[in-house]
């Protein structure tokens, strides 16, 4: 089992009450509610794919692909992964279809034998968004 821990945020304040949710093939492994200070943790079998989401009423909620793929030979123990979740007011733009999208990607570093979140993936989501606002990517 793999630690994830992390903090919700909202315009400078943490946020208590924020609804995590964790699912597995769309079955839901984890469901909690940030305590004080915004926090959450929970853990993770290794080998799989997990779509976690974070939401909080009048807030545009998130979703984090979570991959713990290439974790069965790992012998050691892996520390646990903290990140922090900044979520915003709820509001209409154009790139509401990319609100499905997981904002970022947490996966299994076997060189460095350690979760990391993949920059390249946040690169990619953000060059779709620049594509919709010049226009040269169709939205539905």
């Amino acid at each position: 089992m793999y630690v994830f821990k992390g903090q919700v945020h909202a315009y400078g304040e943490t946020l208590k009450g924020a609804l995590i949710e964790v699912y597995d093939a769309g079955d839901l492994v984890h469901e909690a509610y940030t305590k004080g200070g915004g926090k959450f943790s929970f853990e993770l079998k290794g080998e799989r794919e997990y779509m976690m989401d974070i939401s909080m009423e009048n807030m545009r909620s998130k979703t984090i692909w979570i991959n713990t793929k290439r974790t069965r030979n790992v012998k050691s123990k892996i520390p646990a992964f903290g990140f922090d979740v900044y979520l915003k007011k709820e509001k209409i733009t154009r790139f509401d279809e990319l609100s499905e999208i997981p904002v970022t990607l947490i996966k299994y570093d076997t060189k460095r034998a350690a979760f990391y979140m993949d920059k390249t993936y946040e690169e990619a989501l953000k060059n779709k968004e620049k594509q919709i606002e010049n226009d040269s990517y169709p939205v539905r």
